[in-house]
């Protein structure tokens, strides 16, 4: 691989690594955009409401807000053209240049192609569409992509009609081929355009059937109809009605291999249409190239009628700035290229002293750099313009890239300055409407206390009857059941042969005993296994401490449920009490359909997400939530000691030294007394740890007992406890007592509404900015 193709490949690697940040700001105004949106609705909605009188209503209108939402829907779509930019896997070349320079002769001498795929012709524009040219070791083919009737009127037929003042354009194609055009036009240019017109409308039946909006597939021998327009011969022949399958054409992809090195990942884009006189071409055939080329070449040919640098040339220039964007020097961006003739010297030399003098300012390559070639010599193109170019641009284009990427960033913080002064303007209103229109500060404060004090007592309550279970002389009943249960589950498992049957077991443990020469061999694992088993069987509590500490989240749940009014029902509920004025605030016991944890975690999200959050209260709740009562962490290392017996190797209780316990004959009556040796251990080990965890049957209920004294501690007497009770009744207060609070207060979900919109406004300007 050559230095230019390392070079490029190590810039389209660069681009890459910058892609995740640029679609992360992509995405970040995307959002902003939709909460724009979203503004726009809540202040409507807050506008319409009947306490608003006609002063508020105009403080709560944002005269720029139209303006800015367009702005940031450039702004998101800037950067999602960056990253299509650096999306690209290869480095795009556009070839520009009026009518008979040269252009399409320069393309077939980079690309390899002929007159068959880029035709070339003489007096006459020959290319009609925009296409776009790659490289490829293996693949040689077309891909059209289509017209659809809409985007054919769109694009073709409504520009022909606006340049000539043609109102209104046809809507159909079934319009457009019974339209009566007239039969000529004063102006030398209108008369162009219109004979231009009046050939789609005659040629329609050629091209009508392609207008599919997909994508066709030709082979590039048969390319040449639909990117070129028909020649003399052909629209000598068929007149009037001549095929003309390039205006069904959008763009046209084209694979084939390049004749040059340092091709690999180069893509060269055909700019037809400067120059020529169809309406609006210049700007129809760049469209849309922002980003999708990385440097343009444009060509000039020197000739009797054309050896100096006109105003359709500097025209040209100018609109290839539009391509530009960002980039700051226009000669790193375009190039031009010089196509000269070796038999006629004397006009190169002409067109060379005019570019040196008039372009450039009398210094060489000043402004633009000028490649000198023979645009019909493939060789000379690779040496004097392919590889120089690509050098260039090896260099350049990351320097390029950084200052397009700064360029829009420049843009975007503008855009977010100006949302920051509407979100000022925003909250000075928003301040007036709540001094205005609002309940009293202290009637909030006073309803903070009050559902404060009562969720207070409710828990106090809660927490007494909790406290009586964990410390009264009765012990919980419930957990002796399961204790008792997985018990005879060990017990049983035991009998059968610790799961394998006796027989079974026993013919195992005498197989194991001959071959290895000892009974260790089989005791040792035997042992390990079994005393996993028991603890894991025991282990079935689980489900004993999982209902334990749902009940426990139920009670909670129901009682929180009982004083929060309608927050707890579903959304059609809501609106349904909304409607017909519901003010039974006590209609609210957690749903049958819904668990005490379900509730919780609803609460949890409302305390975080509320107009005005309160992470306190929510941390509180997910605190409750965030326990795990099990028995492999509540009370095995408790038990563990009861397992010590089922070892081979076991401290002697006299002694202190350790001793196996474990010798037996390697024979059928070794392999019976093993197994009686075994039945006894095992059950002794289940029976210890059933008596142990007997004995710990207050624990459950001690530890639930403290969680929700912890929970209640937390959510009341807290730090931010008053104040976060505040900011909620603040935030639902309507939701919490409907009967109480009518007029404004009947929409302080809308005013809250508009209060979270900005809040998320600011932290997405916020994010952008770091």
């Amino acid at each position: 691989m050559s230095n230019i193709s390392t070079a490029i490949d190590a810039l389209l690697q660069a681009r890459l690594r910058q892609l995740p940040e640029v679609q992360n700001e992509s995405e970040r105004w995307h959002t902003l955009g939709e909460h724009l949106a979203e503004l726009d609705d809540a202040l409507a909605d807050l506008r319409a409401h009947t306490t608003m009188d006609a002063e508020l209503v105009t403080s709560l209108t944002l005269p720029q807000l139209t303006e800015i939402q367009l702005a940031v829907g450039q702004a998101a779509d800037s950067f999602r053209v960056i990253a299509s930019r650096f999306t690209r896997t290869t480095v795009n070349i556009g070839v520009s240049g009026a009518a008979r320079m040269g252009k399409s002769t320069l393309l077939q001498s980079v690309s390899g192609l002929d007159d068959n795929q880029i035709p070339t012709g003489h007096g006459i524009p020959v290319t009609a569409v925009r296409s776009r040219i790659f490289h490829s070791p293996t693949v040689r083919r077309a891909e059209l992509e289509m017209h659809s009737p809409e985007s054919f009127l769109a694009a073709v037929i409504s520009p022909l009609h606006a340049a000539l003042d043609l109102s209104p354009a046809p809507r159909t194609v079934a319009e457009f081929r019974d339209w009566v055009y007239p039969e000529v036009l004063p102006d030398t240019r209108h008369r162009v355009l219109l004979t231009r017109l009046r050939e789609l409308q005659s040629a329609l039946m050629s091209y009508e059937p392609l207008l599919t909006g997909g994508v066709k597939t030709v082979p590039l021998e048969e390319v040449r109809p639909f990117v070129a327009y028909p020649t003399h011969e052909e629209i000598s022949k068929a007149g009037e009605r001549v095929g003309r399958a390039y205006a069904a054409v959008r763009e046209a992809r084209i694979e084939c291999a390049f004749p040059h090195e340092h091709v690999a990942r180069i893509g060269i884009v055909d700019l037809p249409g400067l120059g020529e006189v169809v309406a609006d071409a210049e700007r129809r055939h760049v469209a849309g190239l922002r980003n999708e080329v990385d440097a343009v070449l444009v060509v000039k040919r020197s000739s009797d009628t054309s050896s100096f640098f006109d105003e359709t040339d500097t025209a040209g220039l100018g609109l290839l700035d539009e391509v530009r964007g960002f980039v700051r020097s226009t000669g790193e961006f375009a190039y031009l290229v010089h196509n000269t003739d070796p038999d006629k010297l004397h006009l190169a030399e002409n067109l060379r002293g005019d570019l040196l003098r008039n372009v450039n300012g009398g210094e060489p390559d000043r402004f633009f750099t000028v490649f000198e070639t023979d645009v019909r010599d493939p060789e000379r193109v690779g040496r004097e313009v392919l590889g120089p170019l690509l050098k260039r641009m090896a260099e350049g284009l990351p320097v390029m890239d950084a200052e397009v990427l700064a360029g829009t960033r420049t843009q975007a913080s503008s855009v977010r300055d100006r949302t920051r002064l509407q979100l000022t303007d925003l909250r000075r209103a928003l301040d007036q409407v709540a001094r205005r229109a609002g309940v009293p500060e202290e009637v909030n404060e006073a309803k903070a206390a009050q559902l404060r004090s009562t969720i207070a007592r409710r828990l106090r309550v809660l927490v007494g009857e909790l406290a009586a279970e964990a410390h009264g002389s009765v012990l919980d009943q419930g957990f002796g059941e399961a204790v008792e249960k997985a018990y005879e589950d060990v017990l049983g498992w035991i009998q059968d042969g610790f799961g394998k049957g006796a027989d079974t077991w026993k013919e195992e443990a005498l197989t194991c005993m001959i071959t290895e020469g000892h009974a260790a061999a089989f005791a040792g694992p035997e042992f390990s296994r079994i005393r996993v088993e028991i603890s894991r069987r025991f282990a079935a509590l689980d489900d004993f401490f999982t209902a334990r500490l749902t009940a426990a989240w139920d009670r909670t749940a129901a009682l929180l449920a009982a004083e929060c009014g309608a927050l707890f029902k579903d959304e059609g509920s809501r609106q349904e009490d909304s409607a017909s004025g519901s003010d039974d605030a006590t209609a609210t016991a957690t749903p049958s359909a819904r668990s005490g944890r379900d509730v919780l975690a609803e609460l949890a999200e409302l305390f975080a997400s509320s107009s005005q959050p309160c992470p306190g209260l929510a941390s509180a709740v997910n605190s409750l939530l965030d326990v795990r009562l099990e028995y492999r962490t509540l009370l095995y290392p408790r038990v563990r000691p009861d397992l010590a017996p089922l070892n081979l190797q076991v401290t002697h209780p006299d002694t202190g030294e350790q001793m196996q316990q474990v010798a037996v004959p390697l024979t059928a009556e070794g392999a019976e007394h093993l197994h009686e040796l075994f039945n006894s251990l095992a059950e002794q080990a289940a029976f210890r740890i059933q008596r142990s965890l007997s004995q710990e049957a207050a624990v459950p209920a001690v530890v639930i007992h403290a969680l929700v004294e912890q929970f209640e501690d937390t959510l009341i007497r807290s730090g931010t406890s008053v104040m976060e009770f505040r900011r909620f009744v603040r935030s639902y207060r309507n939701d919490l007592w409907p009967a109480e609070f009518k007029g404004i207060d009947e929409a302080n979900s809308r005013f809250a509404r508009v209060l979270r919109v900005t809040q998320d406004i600011s932290k997405a300007l916020e994010e952008g900015q770091r």
